[in-house]
């Protein structure tokens, strides 16, 4: 049976507004016969109608269906039972047989759409952000007559996509505001604009209402900017969500201390977003490239391994920036082709791409505290120094290969001795060998002008850290970060202040697993005793000078390793010539000279036509370490770090 006249209602939806395509797509819905019954929700889909095209502050956004409620359907026949209430349960329609009438807008419920085969963004359950979004579920759910959640995590962390599965999974609208948008040139107009949003969602209940960068709207704390009328308006918006009708409001923010105490407290939720896992970071990648063409060498078990602290954004730029370099590698092997050509036929992306796209992203995420990566250094590349080596590791090592050896957890290690012995090659090589990232901290990078940001440095350093576990935290020239207290020149007591932050950060390390701290200084009698007691530097190991010719042989030919030397060149003979104490800087000084004296040697020999491989022979070896040599009839002398031998 064929229903005479369907009353539909269009339902309210953040995705689209009243528009005039209403009544072409409804049409184009039932030019087929469709089953409607009463409370039906109509999935009417958009087609790309032009209409639905809207350029919002996430980019051009088309909406996929359109969404109606059945709010009556009559029967074909006995019009006056119709008239008076009777109604049949499902019946046909289609634009031949049935009239539609279309009234206002209603608000309600909409149904989740099922995709198949759904990407990472469109999933009710995300990979590697599956916790999070049954948080937010079981905070909306168990209070869906309204609720507030505050969500922080680092930004890229995939804050915005566990709120679109959870508003999914709920049948939720979503309503996203950016707080951007929000701010005004005075506190009323950023009042008004506030309210505004917050009636908007009421008028979409059942709804989610995300507010993203919640602290742009409030200022830092402490800032001028910061006006107390648009919090407490803020505050009593948030307290009335609850009780005013079933709006669930989330508000993002990197740093929850970003906000003040009364406007974090107005939330009767929060959510921390951790960082993936190496597991995590595997699920990711696979969902995100599973319509990428990867080549056979790529191994994303590997790659999710070697990005550790990567969030869900950086993995998604990853793979962006190695479909550049494929694109970049194949138009360079095949210049004479055109892009076209090169586009139409698919670009494979080769593991060469993915290293190339990693080691643009660490260099563009550098800053001045760093940014997380694992260094290629081998024991190999350190020569001698068997004894430091084996207390590191049974510092490092062990925990990481034994954990529920609670008691050989040890936080820090403290590497002290003359410059130029290795101290921050020893470093690198523990965290290339025992599979951990590096994180290289310089001292006074850390140490910034404002008050309160130095101790805002260190506190991102080990959070940085926590979230790229397991990591070595390497502290260079520590004595510069971390004088005696009470002895600094500084009149607001700046140094005291981030020797206390550094001591408070690593008395919480024991319940981080799989941060260790490593820290260099050339002189350790300027450090605040504090930092050497047990559970903080409790490891002292020095590192000196080799003064035996079997630990300087293998120096030399660990820095020799990769460059090519001649054959003939005696490296037991070149040791014996060279001053005692030499150290592992000095050693490669002379290694460096060495290559640039062959350099300049080949280029004089093709000068002369002579074509011969370029590479560090016995002579030049001699040359370098005897260059610059001032005879006399005492004995040899020091000066800085380079040894000149007086004969």
């Amino acid at each position: 049976m064929f229903a005479s006249e369907l009353h539909v209602q269009p339902v309210a939806s953040p995705l689209y507004n009243d528009l005039g395509c209403y009544g072409d797509l409804l049409s184009e819905h039932f030019s087929a016969p469709r089953l409607v019954s009463r409370g039906d929700i109509l999935t009417v889909p958009a087609e790309n109608h032009p209409d639905l095209l809207e350029n919002n502050s996430e980019g051009i956004h088309r909406c996929p269906v359109l969404f109606f409620r059945v709010q009556k359907v009559c029967p074909s026949t006995e019009k006056e039972e119709e008239e008076e209430g009777g109604e049949a349960e499902a019946l046909l329609a289609d634009r031949l047989h049935t009239s539609l009438y279309m009234r206002g807008s209603t608000g309600g419920p909409v149904p989740c759409l099922s995709v198949e085969g759904p990407s990472l963004w469109s999933s009710l359950s995300p990979p590697g952000l599956v916790k999070t979004v049954e948080l937010l579920g079981n905070s909306a759910r168990l209070s869906l007559s309204g609720c507030t959640v505050l969500l922080h995590g680092p930004t890229g962390s995939g804050k915005v996509t566990a709120v679109s599965a959870a508003s999914r999974r709920l049948n939720l609208h979503l309503l996203k505001v950016d707080c951007v948008n929000v701010c005004a040139d005075t506190p009323a107009a950023t009042e008004v604009k506030l309210t505004s949003a917050f009636q908007r969602a009421e008028a979409l209940q059942p709804c989610v209402l995300l507010l993203r960068n919640l602290q742009l709207l409030l200022g830092s704390r402490g800032d001028a900017r910061e006006d107390g009328r648009v919090q407490a308006a803020l505050c009593q918006l948030l307290r009335g969500a609850p009780t005013r009708s079933p709006v669930v409001v989330v508000a993002t923010v990197c740093r929850p201390r970003e906000l003040s105490a009364g406007v974090a407290a107005a939330f009767i939720h929060q959510v921390e977003m951790e960082s993936p896992t190496e597991e995590q970071r595997h699920s990711m990648l696979v969902s995100m490239s599973r319509d990428v063409r990867l080549g056979g060498d790529v191994n994303l078990e590997r790659l999710s391994k070697i990005t550790a602290g990567f969030v869900l954004g950086d993995l998604s730029a990853l793979l962006v920036e190695a479909g550049r370099a494929a694109c970049r590698r194949l138009i360079h092997t095949c210049g004479g082709r055109q892009e076209e050509d090169l586009c139409s036929s698919g670009v494979t992306v080769l593991n060469q791409d993915f290293c190339s796209a990693l080691k643009t992203l660490q260099d563009a995420q550098s800053s001045a505290i760093g940014a997380p990566k694992i260094p290629d250094v081998r024991w190999e590349d350190v020569g001698g120094l068997q004894q430091v080596k084996k207390e590191i590791l049974d510092t490092v090592q062990l925990p990481l290969q034994r954990p529920e050896l609670l008691g050989l957890n040890r936080t820090g290690v403290l590497l002290y001795g003359p410059p130029g012995t290795g101290k921050t090659l020893l470093a690198k090589a523990v965290a290339t060998e025992c599979s951990m990232t590096f994180l290289s901290v310089k001292g006074p990078e850390l140490i910034n002008m404002y008050v309160g940001q130095s101790e805002e440095n260190i506190r991102e350093v080990f959070s940085r850290a926590r979230s790229a576990a397991p990591c070595v935290v390497f502290f260079d020239e520590l004595d510069s970060l971390a004088p005696s207290r009470g002895r600094s020149g500084d009149s607001g007591g700046v140094m005291d202040r981030v020797v206390s932050q550094l001591l408070a950060e690593l008395d919480a390390l024991p319940s981080s697993a799989g941060v260790f701290v490593i820290g260099a200084t050339n002189r350790p009698d300027l450090l605040d005793q504090s930092l050497l007691r047990p559970g903080r530097f409790d490891k002292l190991v020095y590192v000196g000078l080799n003064e035996d010719r079997a630990s300087q042989l293998q120096v030399l030919r660990a820095i020799l390793r990769k460059l090519q030397v001649d054959s003939a060149v005696d490296l037991q003979q070149v040791v014996d010539r060279c001053p005692d104490h030499m150290t592992g800087a000095d050693l490669y000084a002379l290694c460096s000279d060495a290559m640039t004296a062959a350099i300049k040697r080949k280029i004089a020999l093709i000068d002369r036509g002579r074509k011969n491989t370029v590479c560090c022979c016995c002579c030049c070896l001699y040359l370098c370490l005897f260059k610059g040599t001032v005879y006399s009839l005492k004995t040899a002398v020091m000066h800085r770090s380079r040894f000149y031998l007086l004969n």
